[in-house]
């Protein structure tokens, strides 16, 4: 069974299994949601006519279950259970984004461009480097109860009427802000989880405490790599490490730098 049979089969017997009384006014619709590295995720939305929320459950996981040997009738149970715990949280409030709104919320984040083709179709972006795009992010929550971000499209873009230079101004110049740049010593990082960020020194290292190897990030330590193309960045890593560096890529959230003398 292919995945779009395996979803049709699940959306035929959701509708027998929800209760009846909650069946009236409700469609569900087949969803695709492309996120970066161009990542296809499938799933269904629930949509009722007395109310805004539209739930959405992705079922990608679920198949792959289902491909492993688990029955589907069971899975949709799973999936019915899902649905009905929405209930019982608060309708979700609705988000402005006039620009004014979220200009104090916008931050950046670094994509490779051969990976998020058809994700880079959809999203207003800057080319950086070789081969890399800058998008820019609203910090829509970030704390202790868990941090997300919406990343702005081409149809927010159009929708709000914002403009893509000034947006991207506004977001690096927030971002040095609220996701400020840490440098520090890979050994430090991996072992102790501590050290100094290099990153607020006035002074070069003396040169027997340069070390091998740092790793570049955020403060959060999440979707740090675009830390290095903030405005001195790379400017006062040399002048932090007192010589020259290469930068190797690591991941989305940190980018490594070997001094020149290693």
């Amino acid at each position: 069974m292919t995945r779009d049979e395996f979803i049709s089969r699940v959306k035929e017997e959701l509708m027998e299994m929800i209760p009846e009384n909650l069946r009236e006014g409700l469609e569900i619709q087949d969803t695709m949601v492309l996120k970066s590295n161009d990542q296809k995720h499938h799933g269904l939305t629930f949509k009722r006519e007395e109310s805004e929320a539209a739930p959405t459950i992705y079922l990608d996981e679920a198949y792959a279950r289902f491909t492993c040997g688990e029955e589907l009738h069971a899975l949709t149970a799973e999936i019915k259970d899902a649905y009905l715990q929405t209930f019982s949280m608060p309708e979700p409030q609705k988000i402005d984004f006039d620009y004014d709104k979220i200009k104090d919320k916008l931050t950046v984040r670094l994509l490779e461009i051969k990976r998020n083709r058809d994700f880079l179709a959809t999203t207003p972006y800057m080319t950086v480097g070789h081969g890399l795009a800058m998008v820019c992010d609203i910090k829509m929550q970030d704390g202790d109860e868990g941090s997300w971000r919406a990343t702005v499209t081409q149809s927010m873009l159009e929708g709000q009427n914002y403009d893509k230079r000034e947006l991207f101004m506004a977001a690096m110049d927030n971002a040095q802000l609220i996701d400020p740049p840490v440098l520090v010593d890979m050994g430090q990082a991996l072992f102790t989880h501590e050290g100094e960020n290099l990153m607020t020194r006035n002074e070069p290292l003396p040169p027997e405490d340069v070390s091998n190897m740092y790793v570049l990030s955020n403060t959060g330590g999440m979707l740090g790599s675009a830390v290095l193309f903030y405005p001195d960045t790379r400017e006062h890593v040399a002048e932090v490490l007192g010589e020259g560096y290469c930068v190797l890529p690591s991941s989305q959230h940190e980018v490594l730098i070997i001094p020149d003398s290693v």
